[in-house]
């Protein structure tokens, strides 16, 4: 009897059972399956992605009879050599099937290492991979395949612009965490009704106004004081707009706290940084967590499509 209750129970529950699998792996999908799509496309080009988007990479993959035209050097080629320091005779090639004419990919081969029969041939020329010497055929394979990876970090310049908004992001949360805490802190557990109350009001109003009714101003403050496209300028102007709501959960948190925690902090000797590094900072980290995931999500959205590599 007991084994026919607990399989009926079983029975009863399977359905919702299934109901929450299907739903689990319903999300793992919509979250897995655009992942790997954008994974090996990264591998397509430009002209497979327009055709179908769906397919699988194979322009760059099958790269061993691709046709390439000799061309003459030009400025808007890079160059992989210092041409002032290395001055070897290299014959210049690029892809008639890959980004044509657009002198994204080229390849530029040493003559000495070159059949007589390429090295004599003209701008214009056309040759196949497969006439190469092995070791240029390896070279120029790998390059087709990561041809997309080495745009966008050789000509996007992807590594300086990271760079720079991990630098935005990680300076400015912390920033905002910090002094947003502090303010808090000072809000809540110290005698400052008054200042408080008109902190609060100027908060709330900041709230109405719109980022971009500021943006004119702002920008003048920055010229004055020669801030303009500088890192400072920016970290500064993040923090700024990320305090009010740091400020706002962080005084709410710690208000909740009791007031004896501090207090007896006092009587022990600290003084208010002390009660606040020993007493309040460890305590509040589930509300500097919450801060630090909303700000640097913020603060990397606008800085990955507005910040521009500094050299």
């Amino acid at each position: 009897m007991p084994m026919t209750a607990a399989k009926a129970a079983r029975l009863k529950g399977l359905p919702g059972t299934i109901v929450s699998y299907a739903v689990f792996i319903l999300w793992t999908l919509i979250t897995v399956v655009p992942l790997a799509w954008m994974g090996y496309s990264s591998f397509k080009s430009n002209e497979e992605l327009t055709l179908d988007i769906y397919a699988l990479p194979k322009a760059l993959f099958d790269n061993a009879e691709d046709e390439y035209v000799v061309i003459a050097p030009a400025i808007n080629i890079v160059y992989p050599y210092d041409r002032d320091v290395d001055t070897r005779e290299r014959l210049i090639i690029e892809s008639t099937t890959i980004a044509p004419t657009r002198k994204l990919m080229v390849h530029h081969l040493l003559m000495d290492e070159l059949p007589p029969e390429i090295a004599s041939l003209k701008p214009g020329d056309t040759l196949r991979v497969s006439q190469l010497p092995v070791h240029m055929r390896r070279g120029i394979h790998w390059k087709t395949v990561f041809f997309n990876y080495e745009a966008a970090l050789v000509r996007g310049k992807l590594v300086g612009k990271f760079m720079n908004s991990l630098l935005y992001a990680g300076v400015s949360t912390a920033l905002i965490v910090l002094l947003g805490v502090m303010t808090g802190f000072a809000l809540a557990k110290m005698s400052f009704k008054r200042l408080s109350m008109m902190v609060a009001a100027l908060i709330g109003f900041g709230y109405l106004i719109s980022n971009n009714s500021v943006i004119i101003p702002l920008f003048l403050m920055l010229s004055k004081l020669k801030l303009t496209d500088t890192h400072l300028g920016m970290i500064l102007v993040y923090t700024a707009f990320g305090l009010p709501l740091s400020v706002m959960l962080s005084s709410q948190f710690i208000r909740g706290l009791p007031d004896s925690l501090v207090e007896s902090a006092f009587m022990d000797g600290a003084g208010h940084f002390r009660a606040f590094r020993s007493v309040i900072l460890p305590m509040t980290t589930p509300v500097m967590v919450t801060v630090a995931i909303i700000s640097s999500l913020g603060i990397w959205k606008i800085g990955r499509a507005s910040c521009r590599e500094r050299v």
